[in-house]
């Protein structure tokens, strides 16, 4: 199998686009019935007497489920189809050029409307996020990206709480760490780690509910203020190659999923979570 034996789901122009500016909106990934059935799935995740969790990250009016031991991946049987959605596969394998993928994350975030610090656009500083160890120096190999991003499950009007990018954000922190490195300094270790991005300006990805907000993984991004009625509802989904240098393929432990998160994938969700082996490449 290789990426030329699957149908191409972006034009040459949005593939261009994507490696120009760091991002790409993707829409219609998902049926308007997919959509509405996953954010049910995700806003089913809030207690019906809406007391959340401590151990939930609450910010801003940004809800992020997470479960007691800090994990926030819900890859679970209703959500399970997103992380092996087919359209958002191929788009990967087409940016990627190999089928031979694993995906990950699954997360999930609610931001409500938020009428306070009207003076503030986002919610978070703008930052990279752990798709690099912290210890561990960037390669800048075409092996090390990741591709991810978020599914937007609801429509996303602007200041609708949409994720916020910096356009070419990803050649930015390249040349910035190559400077340093030129310098003699620790170009991973700038903006607190690339944690607290301040000197760069945003803009933020709208979008209707089914498309998906696309990011290279060292795209500055961060969340931004929901000053709309509507509840911003999303899930997130990375994926790369493998084998990746820094592990990011790696499969969860046996025994990670029941029978009903099983029963939930299909082949290649399978294959995709490292369950099943990819066929050997062609000679």
């Amino acid at each position: 199998m290789s990426s030329g034996t699957l149908q191409p789901v972006l034009t040459d122009e949005q593939v261009a686009r994507f490696h120009r500016d760091g991002y790409l909106l993707v829409e219609n990934v998902l049926t308007p019935e997919e959509t509405d059935r996953y954010r049910r799935a995700v806003l089913g995740l809030l207690p019906g007497d809406l007391t959340l969790p401590a151990h939930w990250s609450v910010h801003n009016g940004r809800i992020k489920p997470l479960h007691p031991d800090g994990n926030d991946r819900f890859d679970i049987p209703e959500l399970i189809p997103l992380m092996g959605n087919e359209t958002l596969y191929r788009v990967m394998a087409q940016l990627f050029g190999t089928p031979r993928l694993r995906v990950f994350d699954g997360s999930v975030g609610i931001t409500v409307r938020n009428d306070g610090l009207a003076d503030q656009v986002l919610s978070q500083h703008l930052h990279l996020d752990a798709s690099v160890p912290a210890d561990t120096d960037f390669l800048f190999t075409p092996q090390e990206v990741q591709l991810g991003g978020c599914f937007y499950l609801t429509d996303v009007e602007p200041r609708g709480g949409g994720i916020h990018v910096v356009p070419r954000g990803h050649t930015i922190v390249r040349e910035e760490v190559e400077a340093a490195r030129a310098a003699g300094g620790d170009g991973r270790a700038l903006h607190d780690g690339w944690r607290r991005i301040t000197h760069l300006d945003s803009v933020e990805v709208t979008g209707p509910a089914g498309s998906f907000a696309l990011l290279h993984h060292l795209m500055p991004h961060g969340a931004s203020h929901n000053r709309r009625p509507t509840s911003r509802v999303a899930q997130f989904t990375r994926y790369v190659q493998i084998p990746h240098p820094h592990g990011a393929d790696a499969p969860p432990p046996p025994g990670h999923w029941d029978a009903a998160g099983l029963a939930a994938m299909t082949p290649l969700t399978r294959r995709l979570f490292g369950l099943d082996p990819w066929p050997a490449p062609a000679p």
